[in-house]
């Protein structure tokens, strides 16, 4: 393992100490197992309002985001930035809503889980955020895209370090995690496998030197979500 993928597993680490309400995984993918079924684009599920999952007749769209260049030369990075930077926000208010019991909540085990999940999503964003608002150029880092209707659902920031592909954060909408974990109304469901199949995508279409992609995961969601694609333990060779 590389040092800057073990120094941001502690990072990792350092976040989840506070709670332990999770756990955290290595996980890594073998490319050459993939297959055009297993990356195939899937739809949408959303949460009718009787709390019913249905499948959504519009489809998934996703987006490829570099840092090649500063941002007043990179017109997606700067839409990029402008959407991190409001759900920050988004975040902050929701947390506040939750504590001030604007947002009731009365299973404290859900409530507890909830929040511990959207302050880390807070400090991811938070992190990227600062990496796309720099004037810093990065060859190395791509940020994908899940969107529905227009609206970023998942952004994933991957790093390339030689023959490897390193997913570094996968954040979510805050609205998307509180509807999902409450499974109201708007809610959608299954952006970040569709997140995942668009990242194989692209490394199977544009980058045939990538072999493997790993991550050190901490949702047991995102988890389950990888070990279906077909990510296992990291295995030191």
């Amino acid at each position: 393992m590389d040092v800057k993928f073990l120094l941001k597993n502690i990072l990792y680490i350092i976040l989840l100490a506070p709670t332990l309400l999770q756990a955290a995984s290595d996980l890594e993918l073998d490319v050459s197992t993939l297959t055009s079924e297993s990356v195939s684009e899937i739809c949408p599920l959303l949460i009718d309002k009787n709390g019913e999952k249905i499948i959504s007749d519009v489809s998934f769209s996703n987006e490829k985001v570099l840092l090649d260049k500063i941002p007043t030369e990179n017109e997606a990075r700067r839409l990029l930035t402008a959407t991190v930077d409001n759900y920050i926000a988004k975040s902050n208010i929701i947390l506040h809503k939750i504590k001030d019991k604007v947002i009731e909540i009365p299973d404290m085990a859900k409530k507890g889980r909830l929040m511990h999940k959207l302050n880390l999503n807070k400090s991811f964003l938070t992190k990227v955020f600062n990496d796309l608002y720099s004037k810093r150029i990065e060859m190395n880092s791509t940020f994908y895209i899940t969107k529905f209707n227009g609206e970023a659902v998942v952004i994933t920031q991957t790093k390339l370090n030689e023959n490897e592909l390193h997913i570094e954060y996968v954040m979510s909408d805050p609205d998307n995690l509180l509807n999902t974990a409450l499974n109201t109304e708007g809610a959608i469901k299954r952006a970040s496998v569709e997140n995942i199949r668009s990242i194989a995508r692209d490394v199977i279409s544009n980058n045939p030197s990538i072999t493997k992609m790993k991550s050190f995961v901490v949702s047991p969601t995102l988890e389950a979500n990888y070990r279906r694609f077909g990510f296992t333990e990291f295995s030191c060779r």
